[in-house]
């Protein structure tokens, strides 16, 4: 009864959610950064922290009689045919927050509203003439675990920062003219809630439980031991407490310097605002030049470098994949492009494994962020010109403040426009 019941509200609720998304309006707004920025990712993490204030849970009424949700964002690179590009989209209602957190880190950036191009290919493509490949990333461990971020990209001494950008922009520079490659990055903020089941990983890898125990292991193995510890703790007076806080504390000083960095990142990612986030990847193109080793394992390859073997990583979630083997395999190959496909299109951040994974400032900032000087990616869109302030002292006109002198040699004000003097007579022209 209970299942039917959440059921048929998670039905309810999901139909209201729908509706309200349509009545929102979004835009789509390319960013394009000057040539010689010199700023490095901390830019950018400041633009995400901005993003993560927009956390406005909705009331009970709003979430359940208007479908009112919690704003998502969209950061996306796209190589169209080769032409990289980074975009943004938002909300109409954050639109000015997106800008002006744009324009604060970076004042010569240009911001223009595109098309949207996901509409380049349908759903519904014929599959004899094209060919698509897409996933949705999932994080090797639980979210507590941080990735590898853009300080550690950095040499110690000479702290020269090598752009992780660099290997990801040179492969979508070579995507052919009749392919694409869509990275999607969908945000959604939150509020500080995930930090206390981090705060649990943390605690087990104190303790020397480095992964978290599956269903099964919980209930056979992990819940009986909690059971007999909570009966321990009733019978046995406070003096069993104080040697079990003993014991943490001791374990916690016998980690291994491995263990120890391993902590202190995992502590250091939790001291900063995080936003769920949802990642995907699109590669399609026309079957004569579809070619997985550039369009998926040259873009995996990139992704690769911010994996790290005793903290976190990203791997294609085994369910969310283009790919089926054994019986009735091009059928739900197929069923697989069209879901994924949808989903990034729709920038839907339910379909597939919920919200996503936690993913702080610091590491959006490294998987996200404008190539700084150095990287010679030929085909991404940059800013040509530079902006600049007006003269400090720059009179403002206003009435009476233009004067002449008339035929009689007295001076009068002059209040249009229309007394400025005329072009030179003797001004070339092309006839």
């Amino acid at each position: 009864m209970w299942l039917m019941v959440k059921a048929a509200g998670d039905i309810w609720l999901h139909n209201k959610q729908h509706e309200y998304e349509h009545s929102l309006t979004y835009h789509l707004l390319a960013i394009d950064v000057p040539k010689a920025t010199e700023q490095t990712p901390q830019a950018v993490e400041q633009i995400f922290s901005a993003i993560a204030a927009t956390h406005t849970p909705p009331k009970w009424f709003e979430k359940w009689f208007k479908g009112m949700a919690t704003p998502k964002f969209s950061f996306e690179i796209v190589s169209l045919g080769g032409y990289v590009q980074f975009l943004i989209r938002t909300q109409s209602d954050f639109r000015d927050l997106v800008e002006a957190a744009v324009y604060a880190q970076y004042p010569d950036a240009q911001i223009t509203e595109v098309e949207d191009y996901v509409d380049r290919i349908s759903p519904e493509f014929d599959t004899e003439q094209y060919d698509l490949w897409g996933t949705e990333f999932i994080e090797q461990k639980p979210y507590a675990y941080p990735i590898k971020t853009y300080p550690e990209f950095e040499h110690e001494l000479s702290r020269e920062y090598k752009d992780t950008m660099a290997s990801l922009l040179e492969v979508l520079g070579r995507i052919k003219p009749d392919e694409d490659v869509w990275l999607q990055l969908l945000l959604t903020p939150t509020d500080d809630t995930w930090k206390q089941h981090a705060q649990h990983d943390i605690a087990a890898l104190i303790k020397g439980n480095h992964q978290s125990a599956g269903f099964f292991d919980y209930l056979f193995f992990k819940l009986p031991v909690e059971i007999l510890d909570y009966i321990g703790e009733i019978i046995l007076p406070l003096w069993g407490e104080i040697e079990d806080k003993k014991t943490i504390e001791q374990t916690a000083k016998d980690l291994t310097p491995g263990q120890k960095k391993v902590l202190e990142a995992m502590e250091h990612k939790i001291s900063k605002v995080g936003l769920y986030t949802k990642f995907r990847l699109i590669y399609w193109g026309r079957r004569e030049t579809f070619l997985k080793g550039r369009g998926v394992s040259a873009v995996l390859g990139a992704i690769n470098q911010f994996n790290s073997l005793d903290r976190n990583g990203f791997r294609p979630s085994p369910k969310l994949t283009t790919k089926a083997n054994y019986f009735l395999k091009q059928s739900r190959i197929n069923h697989k492009q069209q879901s994924i496909l949808r989903a990034y299109q729709q920038r839907n951040n339910h379909v597939g494994h919920g919200h996503g994974f936690i993913l702080n400032t610091e590491e959006l900032a490294t998987l996200y962020h404008f190539p700084v000087v150095g990287v010679k990616a030929p085909l991404v869109k940059k800013s040509e010109l530079k902006k600049a302030e007006p003269p400090f002292a720059l009179p403002i006109w206003q009435p009476g403040f233009l004067r002449r002198t008339n035929e009689v040699g007295v001076t009068v004000a002059v209040d249009d426009y229309s007394a400025k003097n005329g072009p030179p007579g003797n001004l070339p022209f092309v006839d």
